[in-house]
C-alpha cells in the first residue's frame, strides 16, 4: 500500500502513473457505473409494477388474467401481452367486445372478440386477425370475463417457456439477473462518484497501490 505522505512526490518522479489521472479515471468509471445502475433499477421498477399489476388479479375474485400466446388479436394485442377481464356478471355482452372465455372443444382459455350471437343464446367469436369466425359457439357460462385492461409484454416468458422456446426464456432470466447486479451500482459507495472523506480516500489508495 502507499504511504499517505509520500503521494506528494508521485508528480515528481517520472516513473510513477500521475495519481490525479487515475483518480479521474476512477471518477469516470464510478460515473458510468452509478448512472447504468440507475438505469437498471429504473427498468426493474417498471418492469416489476407491469408484472404485479398483471398478477394482482389472480387472487381478486371477479378477475381473470390470461397471456396472450397467438397473433390471432393483431394488431390489438400481440403474444405476451397480459389481459386483464372482469365478471360480467351474467348479463348480456355487446357485440365488439373482447372476452376471456373457456373453449368448449379444447378446454383452453382463449381471448376473442364477440362478433355475434347465434339462435341458442351462444356467442360467436373471432380473432380480428382471423378471416373467420371461430368453429365452436360460446355458451354464455363459459365467459370467464371481459377485456379491460391490457399489460404488454410482462407474459412473454410465460408464453416461451409454454412453447419450448428455452434460449429465449433463459436469456430473458439472465437479463433481469444482470438488471439486478447491475442496479447495485446506484446503491453501492464502490460505486458512488461523489464519494467524499475515507471511502474516497481509500479507494484513491488502493488506485495507487504499485
Amino acid at each position: 500500500m502507499t504511504v499517505i505522505a509520500d503521494r506528494r512526490d508521485f508528480s515528481r518522479d517520472p516513473g510513477r502513473p500521475d495519481p490525479g489521472g487515475s483518480r479521474a479515471a476512477t471518477k469516470r468509471g464510478d460515473e458510468a457505473r452509478f448512472y447504468l445502475g440507475v438505469v437498471a433499477i429504473v427498468a426493474l421498477v417498471i418492469f416489476g409494477t407491469l408484472a404485479v399489476v398483471a398478477i394482482i388479479p389472480i387472487v381478486i375474485p371477479g378477475a381473470t388474467t390470461v397471456a396472450i400466446t397467438s397473433g390471432s388479436m393483431m394488431p390489438r394485442l400481440h403474444p405476451g401481452d397480459a389481459v386483464i377481464a372482469v365478471d360480467h356478471d351474467n348479463t348480456a355482452i355487446a357485440d365488439g367486445t373482447i372476452v376471456v372465455f373457456e373453449d368448449p372443444a379444447r378446454g383452453d382459455l382463449v381471448t376473442h372478440r364477440i362478433v355475434g350471437t347465434d339462435a341458442d343464446g351462444n356467442y360467436i367469436t373471432r380473432g380480428d386477425a382471423n378471416g373467420i369466425d371461430d368453429v365452436t359457439p360460446i355458451p354464455p357460462e363459459n365467459v370467464r370475463g371481459v377485456g379491460r385492461w391490457v399489460v404488454p409484454y410482462v407474459g412473454l416468458l410465460r408464453v416461451w417457456l409454454a412453447e419450448g422456446r428455452w434460449l429465449l426464456a433463459i436469456m430473458i432470466i439472465a437479463a433481469v439477473g444482470a438488471g439486478v447486479f447491475t442496479a447495485r451500482c446506484a446503491t453501492s459507495i464502490e460505486c458512488d462518484p461523489w464519494a467524499e472523506g475515507d471511502d474516497a480516500t481509500n479507494r484513491d489508495l488502493e488506485v495507487s497501490s504499485p
